[in-house]
């Protein structure tokens, strides 16, 4: 009997551990947490940014045909809001190459249909901003 008991308890236990695992995760399903792959939009041109920090800003320019992501212009903004000069960040001198990085994210995201790509890695803080700025330009779009 007392084994018995023991095996209760520990089940007890283990139903416990699982309940509480389950409660702790992040259940969060809305629609800003989510890409929007399967999404159909309303045909134009439509702009994003993303947060203004003190280094400057990123800008899309997102174009709709046919409910589809047809093309994505990513720029990199100064604070001043003028479009950095990419010959400097050319990939020298510890500087990423924000001129091609720019291009084949916005390629990926076009082809996936979606905002929701990797960043680039010795680019992060520039590629999630290019991500929120075109973000923000489909949810304009819906």
């Amino acid at each position: 009997m007392r084994g018995f008991k023991k095996i209760v308890l520990i089940l007890l236990v283990i139903v416990a551990l699982t309940l509480t695992l389950v409660a702790c995760g992040d259940g969060d399903t809305s629609e800003d947490d989510t890409a929007d792959v399967d999404v159909t939009y309303n045909d134009g041109t439509y702009t994003g940014e993303s947060e203004k920090r003190e280094f400057g800003y990123e800008f899309a320019e997102v174009t709709i045909e046919d409910g589809q992501i047809a093309d994505i212009v990513l720029k990199r903004m100064t604070p001043e809001g003028e479009e950095v000069d990419y010959d400097e960040w050319d990939g020298q001198d510890d500087k990423p190459n924000l001129k091609q990085f720019k291009d084949d994210m916005a390629k990926e995201m076009i082809s996936n249909q979606t905002y929701d790509v990797d960043s680039i890695t010795t680019a992060t803080e520039t590629s999630e901003g290019w991500k929120a700025a075109v973000k923000e330009a489909l949810d304009k779009a819906k």
